[in-house]
């Protein structure tokens, strides 16, 4: 039955698109994670409702407006850290509640207000070869940043003022990789949505956080925990009418669950 699927264009590219999803989104999990930045995707993740709203106005292509809104939202969010000397958590919770009210606000007083639940759950199976481009070129800039920013983004998350006393540019390499993330979250959306996109960027990690006791095992395992939530989730979405994005989702939190209630391994990452 699987076989008979694969005849069809937008279920190799939904295919492909989970490939490349699950090539690059679990690793870059393990650092915002390790960063204590989840809030921030969650954040950036919710930005989309402006850029939907932004494209339904002006009638742009969502993929497009998207690109433009997350990495400026990430910078608004770096400079108000500055600014401020509010605890990170509530100035992103702050950030979710204003974006999301706005662009909510926004998009249903455009002519042909997008579908809330479409934008919250994605529609992987109307992928686009455009929409896999997008995806392909975010996953090497993100590859390309990982490799470039991983040691200090180690030693910022091990200890913050450590790193700036030896001379990391704390500030400079935090907001490149918060950029860098909001370019992944952005095209990410397009591809399964809102609420899946922080799943994915979270959960693998945290499931591996939990079993593992290097940072290098935490890379695999949220690679591979990664790849079996996009599988899975999409063969349930074939099996049931359950939109991908949630599917996969839900298989995240089942095996985050999973991963919790096992004894952690002794010297576990913390």
């Amino acid at each position: 039955m699987f076989t008979d699927w694969l005849q069809f264009d937008f279920v190799r590219n939904a295919l492909l698109a989970m490939a490349l999803l699950a090539a690059v989104y679990p690793l870059l999990g393990v650092f915002v994670v390790g960063q204590r930045v989840a809030y921030f995707s969650d954040a950036v993740a919710h930005s989309a409702f402006i850029g939907a709203a932004i494209a339904g106005l002006l009638g742009w292509q969502l993929s497009n407006a998207l690109l433009i809104t997350a990495p400026l939202f990430a910078l608004l969010v770096a400079w108000f850290q500055m600014r401020t000397n509010l605890p990170a958590d509530t100035l992103l919770v702050v950030a979710i509640t204003g974006v999301s009210g706005l662009g909510i606000a926004l998009v249903s007083l455009t002519e042909s207000p997008l579908a809330l639940g479409a934008l919250l759950f994605g529609d992987v199976l109307a992928i686009e070869p455009s929409d896999l481009l997008r995806l392909f070129g975010v996953d090497c800039i993100a590859l390309a940043m990982l490799l470039g920013l991983a040691r200090p983004l180690i030693r910022i998350g091990f200890h913050r003022e450590l790193a700036q006393a030896q001379g990391v540019p704390v500030r400079l390499v935090e907001t490149l990789f918060l950029v860098g993330l909001s370019l992944a979250v952005a095209v990410g959306v397009r591809t399964v949505g809102i609420l899946p996109i922080s799943a994915l960027l979270v959960l693998p990690a945290a499931s591996a956080r939990a079993v593992c006791q290097s940072f290098r095992a935490m890379l695999g395992v949220s690679a591979l925990l990664g790849f079996v939530s996009l599988a899975v989730g999409f063969l349930v979405a074939l099996w049931q009418p359950i939109p991908p994005g949630a599917a996969v989702a839900l298989i995240a939190a089942v095996m985050f669950v999973a991963a919790s209630l096992l004894k952690p391994a002794e010297g576990a990452v913390v």
